[in-house]
């Protein structure tokens, strides 16, 4: 259970950055660590905190390569579900 905290806490740390800097400045190095939390989440058990976070790896990987405005709209609405889902569980911990 530890774990699965960590790994929620790690989330809502990137979330909460992501915020400030918004959906249009998604890097490379945010590919990197979601890619991380993917291994993470799969290795806990976490599918649907997994398919939460590929959907936003997967839109955040073409905004990153610049491939235009309809994957920056499809970022925010996969970043908004898995911060949402962040936000919740990091209250049900408290």
């Amino acid at each position: 259970m530890e774990e699965n905290n960590a790994l929620i806490q790690q989330l809502s740390a990137w979330s909460e950055e992501m915020m400030l800097r918004g959906v249009s400045q998604f890097t490379i190095r945010d590919v990197q660590l979601l890619e991380q939390l993917i291994r993470d989440a799969q290795r806990l058990q976490m599918h649907f905190l997994h398919e939460l976070i590929s959907s936003v790896l997967e839109a955040g990987r073409r905004v990153a390569l610049g491939e235009g405005q309809d994957h920056e709209e499809r970022l925010l609405d996969q970043y908004c579900r898995l911060a949402q889902y962040v936000q919740i569980s990091v209250k049900t911990q408290g």
